[in-house]
């Protein structure tokens, strides 16, 4: 096994006020993977029409409030007026579609109702800065069950392109691309996928301006 060292910070408080601090962890490749995995799985969600089964697009929450990322193109041609969110837990909840103003984007963002409910956990996401060429990455994807792949990232996005490529494929839309160490680095979307299954869009690509819409809540 690879021995992986990842630097994290910590915050100290003392008698002059909080203090930042960092402490480097050794860890093997593969027990990093497995936890970075089963953190990311908490944050992500099958939606689905309301009163369905059958996936239109997965999708992961970015912060406490369900705030979450989707495959735009996948929710506008479903033909379906109100969806439902399958959290990790397997509750379901509502959800509404933000419409997008401005420049459109591959990325939906959705607000989940997940009022009081304790079946998720938000993901973090990467700076796309960070991204090197060799990268390891994994692919959390699968219509039913979740399903795992690794791979690396084999070309790094190019100029004006919100789009980067990994040695690792997906077929379900909203599909996530993550790090070794758990942050989402894009996801698989009707757009990136016209360019092949092995390239996701990257989470720099979200609509920076949206109004939410009740088209999609009713």
């Amino acid at each position: 096994n690879q021995i992986v060292e990842h630097t994290v910070q910590q915050v100290v408080p003392d008698v002059t006020g909080a203090v930042t601090t960092e402490k480097t962890i050794v860890v093997k490749n593969d027990d990093l993977a497995a936890q970075s995995i089963a953190s990311v799985q908490q944050a992500l969600v099958r939606i689905v029409g309301k009163g369905g089964s059958d996936l239109v697009a997965r999708g992961v929450i970015i912060d406490s409030k369900g705030t979450a990322l989707s495959d735009q193109a996948a929710l506008d041609n479903s033909g379906i007026g109100a969806f439902e969110a399958i959290l990790a837990d397997g509750e379901r909840v509502p959800l509404t579609v933000r419409a997008q103003t401005g420049t459109s984007s591959p990325l939906a963002v959705v607000d989940i109702n997940v009022g009081t409910s304790t079946g998720f956990a938000p993901a973090q996401l990467v700076d796309p800065s960070t991204l090197k060429l060799g990268e390891s990455v994994i692919r959390i994807g699968g219509v039913g069950h979740d399903t795992v792949d690794e791979g690396i990232v084999s070309t790094l996005p190019a100029k004006n392109s919100s789009n980067i490529e990994a040695s690792v494929v997906s077929s379900t839309p909203g599909s996530v691309l993550m790090t070794l160490f758990g942050e989402i680095v894009g996801l698989s979307t009707t757009d990136s996928q016209a360019l092949g299954s092995d390239f996701y869009t990257l989470i720099t690509a979200m609509p920076t301006s949206t109004t939410t819409t009740s088209a999609s809540s009713r």
